[in-house]
């Protein structure tokens, strides 16, 4: 036998006090009979007897007794119980190269993508999800995972420059995520959802998303950055308390534009779809929306034995002391009720 709550049993401690409350009751009772005829010839003083009362007390400490044992949850005995997880694996591609710190859209494209991203995970339910971060290459921060708190965790230390390697490779992202969906093993739907300004100067993007599409995967992807402007400037440092912006070989300022065409060619081809941030976040609504409409698979099974709770029978043990010592405490019984008397 277990507790499944033995933090419970620290509340036996009020047996005792239960005990030592009882004892200066009594003592007090006697006081106050003693003081009542005190000076006077002797009388008759009606009362319940002292048998009743401690009979009170003994059930009223069996019933807090079994009261705690049963809030404990005493567990005995085993039971095999099949647990079956279903769900779609998701990962998340989040673009962590500099033209991300641009500021066309508030406060900025990385700190807008960590948003919308905790914004996803918020619409999720039991669906498992790995994290990638890519610039000039990808890099798998987090597997497959069913612990949104550490997606969260590894998300939040995502900034422009976390991968060192310059450059924006989407293709290396979208390997990175065949590579990870290949060592699950599992039969589930599989998801990727690239978060980027889809400016990417490496690689052959086509092809990439060919080889996810062979092996099953849909591409979402979500544009971070403005449309309407006609490109934002990157952010590079402070000088002299100004802040610097970073220029091309010729000295001029580099500005980075959002590649809706680039996004949604992988999204078509992908089998996905593309959606543009904004402030609202409807788009990741209707990414889930799309997903949810999939078929689930079963991606975790297993048979483990698990304790039953036994708690019931200590709970009608003591619900039934509890009783009784209400009874005793409330009712007359004229079989223990005696004549109490006290010579002055």
């Amino acid at each position: 036998m277990r507790f499944a709550e033995p933090n419970f049993l620290y509340f036996l401690i009020m047996i005792p006090l239960l005990v030592v409350i009882f004892i200066f009751a009594e003592r007090h009772r006697s006081a106050q009979i003693a003081a009542m005829v005190s000076g006077h010839k002797p009388e008759l003083v009606m009362g319940a007897g002292f048998e009743r009362r401690l009979l009170y007390l003994v059930f009223l400490c069996l019933g807090t007794l079994f009261l705690v044992l049963a809030a404990a949850r005493p567990q005995w005995g085993t039971k095999l119980e099949t647990v079956t997880s279903r769900g779609i694996d998701i990962i998340v591609a989040v673009d962590v190269s500099r033209s991300m710190a641009a500021t066309d859209v508030s406060p900025d494209r990385i700190s807008k993508a960590r948003q919308q991203v905790d914004n996803f995970l918020n619409l999720l339910e039991g669906d498992r999800v790995g994290l990638i971060a890519f610039a000039g290459s990808a890099f798998s921060y987090c597997p497959l995972t069913v612990d949104y708190g550490a997606i969260r965790l590894f998300l939040s230390g995502l900034e422009p420059g976390t991968i060192t390697d310059p450059g924006t490779d989407v293709p290396s992202a979208i390997r990175e995520a065949i590579e990870v969906f290949g060592r699950s093993n599992s039969t589930a739907e599989k998801v990727l959802v690239l978060f980027t300004d889809g400016e990417s100067h490496e690689g052959d993007i086509d092809a990439a998303v060919a080889e996810a599409v062979k092996e099953d995967i849909r591409i979402f992807t979500v544009g971070i950055g403005n449309p309407s402007k006609s490109g934002a400037r990157i952010p590079e440092g402070e000088e002299n308390g100004e802040v610097t912006y970073k220029r091309d070989k010729q000295g001029h300022i580099v500005f980075s534009q959002l590649d809706e065409a680039t996004l949604e060619r992988i999204a078509l081809n992908g089998s996905g779809a593309y959606y543009r941030v904004s402030d609202a976040g409807i788009e990741l609504s209707q990414i889930y929306k799309s997903l949810a409409e999939s078929e689930e698979a079963e991606f975790s099974s297993r048979r483990h034995q698990q304790m039953e709770d036994r708690f019931q029978y200590p709970l009608l043990v003591s619900l039934a002391f509890l009783a009784t010592a209400y009874s005793l405490g409330h009712r007359s019984f004229r079989k223990l009720r005696r004549t109490q008397g006290v010579r002055s």
